[in-house]
């Protein structure tokens, strides 16, 4: 008898715990149950008679044709819209195991009648920290290609237009002239009093050109086919020979001082 009970004992401690989870309140209300998805995971529904459940799944998460069994089908009533299940019981004892596949995940639910002290399970939904962690990533991927494009917005080198004539009071000439599509900088390295911008507008009137300054750069946040630049008397006329009205270099995507637009990326 005493190996016997030795034996039982070994094995027990030798077997892997059998991996339940009792998905826990997700605010005040104990019926609305939440959940951290893992794979490896049974996940108990505590059920009533007369009460339904809802298993909701993460958006885009659909059951596959065929991807839902239940160890005991006469005890539940389910039904399944886009990505949600409905279960209801429908027996006394109801007890079963229930297994579902998705176009994303498997589910493996433990199914059981609740007791005396358990919090019936009226919805349950999932935190699923694969999505999270793809959407930190890309989050941080963005930032950093934001945080590249204005650390390099005052700098390209390629691709640019530098293709530019000038006449009038070369007082007022820029170290470096060019645009990159969108903006069009110029850049004075000197002392002086740094002159406005205008752009010749279509019906050929001037309009002050909208800017920021970056370092001894003014930044146009525009292109133009002329411009003239003015400081007093001094008068300076400036043509786009690469004007490209269409415009191909903007980096940015945005014309707004030290913001970058970053296309979101269709979710899979």
């Amino acid at each position: 008898m005493k190996l016997t009970i030795l034996a039982a004992l070994l094995f027990a401690a030798w077997s892997p715990a059998f991996a339940l989870t009792i998905p826990g309140p997700c605010g005040t209300d104990p019926n609305v149950q939440c959940a951290e998805y893992d794979q490896n995971e049974v996940f108990q529904i505590t059920a009533a008679p007369g009460k339904a459940t809802l298993i909701q799944f993460e958006d885009g998460e659909t059951v596959a044709t065929k991807g839902a069994g239940m160890g005991d089908g006469q005890a539940w009533n389910a039904s399944k819209g886009q990505n949600w299940i409905f279960l209801k019981p429908e027996q006394v004892k109801p007890d079963t195991d229930f297994i579902i596949v998705t176009n994303k995940r498997r589910y493996v639910f433990s199914l059981k009648l609740a007791g005396r002290h358990d919090a019936v399970t009226w919805a349950l939904r999932f935190d699923y920290p694969d999505t999270r962690n793809k959407r930190m990533a890309a989050d941080a991927k963005k930032r950093q290609e934001a945080a590249d494009v204005l650390r390099g917005s005052a700098t390209y080198t390629q691709p640019r237009n530098a293709h530019y004539s000038i006449r009038g009071d070369m007082d007022l000439k820029p170290t470096q002239l060019y645009d990159n599509g969108t903006f069009t900088y110029f850049q004075y390295d000197t002392g002086r009093d740094l002159p406005k911008v205008f752009a010749i507008l279509p019906d050929g009137t001037e309009g002050l050109a909208p800017y920021h300054m970056e370092g001894d750069t003014i930044v146009v946040h525009e292109t133009a086919a002329q411009f003239v630049v003015r400081l007093g008397k001094l008068v300076l006329g400036v043509r786009n020979d690469g004007y490209a009205p269409d415009g191909h270099y903007n980096r940015t995507g945005t014309t707004v001082p030290g913001e970058v637009r970053i296309l979101k990326e269709k979710s899979e």
